[in-house]
């Protein structure tokens, strides 16, 4: 039986001291930064949740979108990130803001407002969203938006009075819309 080579050889990439692996201040030239040439290691450095903020920041210009969706989608990530990355010319971008649980309200109110349908049905799913925001979700043009803001609302909502009020006013919105 032959021996396969590659299970013999000891992994030279990890370390079993934690702080070897820890990462550290990423200067302009250092040795650490030139890891970052390589997209992989970009992406999941940027959806580790115990990667720093100051290096999300730094990720969330990148040229490569995959690299900026990870950084919307990392708990982690600063608020003034995401504000930032809510206006990505990616939609898989504005998404993963509009799904992240620490995107702050007045970005998630943007984000109700934004062309692509994607990203309205992302923000009217976050468990997280402030009540006005699915409210004036339930009156979106889209029907499977108004659909799932309302699901969010029943979900979010125990008051069933003031459920039933969100459905009757929606539907009766809907109907002055098609008259």
């Amino acid at each position: 039986m032959k021996e396969d080579k590659r299970e013999s050889q000891p992994d030279t990439k990890t370390s079993a001291d934690p702080e070897t692996e820890r990462l550290g201040p990423l200067e302009k030239g250092s040795e650490e930064m030139k890891e970052f040439d390589d997209v992989h290691v970009r992406r999941v450095v940027a959806g580790n949740p115990n990667t720093p903020e100051q290096v999300l920041s730094r990720l969330s210009g990148d040229h490569v979108s995959t690299i900026r969706r990870h950084v919307a989608e990392n708990p982690r990530t600063p608020s003034d990130v995401l504000k930032k990355l809510a206006s990505d010319a990616d939609l898989d971008v504005r998404l993963a803001v509009a799904e992240n649980s620490n995107t702050p309200k007045e970005t998630l109110s943007l984000l109700a407002g934004d062309s692509d349908v994607d990203v309205r049905y992302g923000v009217a799913e976050n468990p997280h969203m402030p009540e006005d925001i699915l409210i004036n979700l339930t009156k979106d043009d889209n029907p499977y938006v108004r659909c799932r803001a309302l699901k969010t609302l029943q979900m979010l909502s125990p008051d069933a009075q003031f459920r039933l009020n969100i459905l009757w006013q929606s539907a009766f919105e809907e109907e002055q819309r098609r008259a």
